[in-house]
């Protein structure tokens, strides 16, 4: 008889997210069971699961760099187009609250990983033994009351923490949201000038035509009436100086005009600047949302695990017959030494990074 050999690391972690992705079946949940299992019990498997918490600080490390490339952009924005767009310097101080939130969770995230290794110790080696070692009622009903006190204990400062970063994960994606509103909002507005000065330009244009059509019909007048009174002369002059006036006044507008469509013209050019750079800081915030979700709530699934173990172990001495049940025990605990070895490992990367501390 031919056994399958176990899946590889990569294989088992796609297909974990696949079935995660959707309802399982109790059938699901066994088979499920059975090749996490299968993938634990490889050594190689257990050192990668471990190196992939550990690494978390490396995706730390690159999310730091993303918010400092995202925070030297605005800076950047703002020495630049700082007087065109004054808002601008309002979104760089709210980035920079970001990244300031961000260091600090941070380094929450680092107690937190060592207050969890030492939860996932003794959830494993206590709860999780008392599981296995249950022989007699009297031993059932005795590990329900130490499931239930383990599961209803306050660590405030992992749920905080979780908290934490979903927050600071939306505010991240809500900003960049946001910036690229305005944007969006100032390119319409400075187009609907830009297309209402064209439009004064073109009837001011206007207006001097009409105006130097009346001074050269007036000059004409003067020519054919030389021969007339005195005071027709001096009629005809005043018209003309009249028209040569509001002709003159008319070019100071349209002068005045064209300056204003050039400086429209000019923030034009510099808005489109500007959503280029915060075009090509998309990335970066993409990745800052992403690394963010990484930082699980580990404490919250270990609560929640061991009140449906406590729930099920009501059911009876048969619960411990429930192959379901008897899997999830044994996954449970093959997970736990690799997840707490790479908290703790992480927590000790993070102390050892060149990442700021405040």
């Amino acid at each position: 008889m031919t056994t399958n050999p176990p899946p590889s690391y990569e294989v088992a972690v796609a297909e974990a997210k696949r079935m995660l992705a959707k309802p399982l079946t109790s059938d699901e949940k066994v088979e499920f069971a059975k090749e996490a299992i299968k993938v634990l019990e490889d050594d190689n498997n257990v050192k990668q699961f471990e190196a992939d918490i550990e690494n978390i600080g490396t995706s730390a490390i690159q999310t730091d760099q993303a918010f400092d490339r995202v925070s030297r952009g605005f800076k950047d924005m703002v020495d630049k187009h700082g007087k065109d767009f004054p808002e601008v310097a309002g979104y760089k101080a709210e980035w920079d609250s970001y990244n300031k939130r961000w260091v600090k969770y941070l380094w929450d995230s680092r107690d937190v990983a060592s207050e969890m290794s030492a939860t996932l110790s003794r959830y494993d080696e206590v709860f999780l033994q008392l599981i296995s070692e249950i022989k007699t009622d009297e031993d059932r009903k005795e590990c329900i009351k130490e499931l239930a006190s383990f599961g209803s204990e306050k660590h405030q400062t992992s749920a905080q923490m979780a908290g934490n970063f979903r927050n600071l994960e939306a505010d991240v994606r809500g900003f960049g949201e946001r910036f690229a509103t305005y944007l969006e909002q100032k390119k319409v507005e400075l187009e609907q000038l830009a297309t209402t000065l064209k439009t004064d330009i073109d009837a001011l244009q206007e207006q001097i035509k009409n105006w130097n059509e009346k001074i050269a019909a007036g000059l004409m007048a003067m020519g054919a009436g030389l021969a007339l009174s005195f005071w027709t002369l001096i009629i005809t002059g005043s018209a003309i100086a009249y028209f040569i006036a509001q002709r003159i006044k008319a070019e100071k507008a349209l002068n005045a005009k064209k300056t204003e469509l050039a400086e429209v013209n000019r923030k034009q050019r510099a808005l489109a600047e500007l959503k280029t750079r915060f075009d090509g800081l998309k990335p970066d915030i993409a990745l800052i949302c992403e690394k963010l979700i990484i930082f699980g709530n580990i404490w919250q699934s270990v609560s929640t695990q061991c009140a449906e173990f406590g729930s099920h172990l009501e059911k009876g001495m048969d619960a411990l017959n429930d192959e379901e049940f008897r899997l999830q025990v044994t996954l449970a605990r093959k997970t736990c030494t690799p997840l707490r070895n790479g908290l703790r490992k992480y927590a000790t990367t993070l102390e050892h990074s060149p990442l700021p501390k405040s």
